[in-house]
């Protein structure tokens, strides 16, 4: 695990779980440049699921979509409300922070 995405972590270890005790089921930290989970409250296969679907389909998409309207901004947080759950999706240039909720 790279070193900011490390120390990004343990920064805000007040702030995490202050959102695990309000009804979150669980998050996933995911490091962008190995395209690896670097911290979950999942099981492995949740988290990768949660990786490649959220963080590698939809996200990218999303991040293309703002970029083709203002080449000048940039997608800072993502809401996505499903039946069952709500994800909340946060992308940085090093990784990309998504909680379930």
């Amino acid at each position: 695990m790279n070193r900011i995405l490390e120390k990004v972590i343990h920064q805000n270890g007040t702030i995490v779980d202050r959102i695990l005790s309000e009804h979150t089921i669980g998050y996933v930290v995911s490091d962008n440049t190995a395209n690896a989970v670097a911290e979950t409250s999942f099981d492995n296969t949740s988290a990768q699921a949660i990786l490649k679907h959220l963080h590698g389909l939809l996200v990218s998409t999303c991040q293309s979509v703002v970029r083709d309207i203002d080449p000048s901004n940039k997608l800072c947080f993502m809401r996505l409300a499903t039946r069952k759950f709500e994800y909340l999706v946060a992308p940085e240039e090093y990784f990309t922070i998504t909680v379930v909720q």
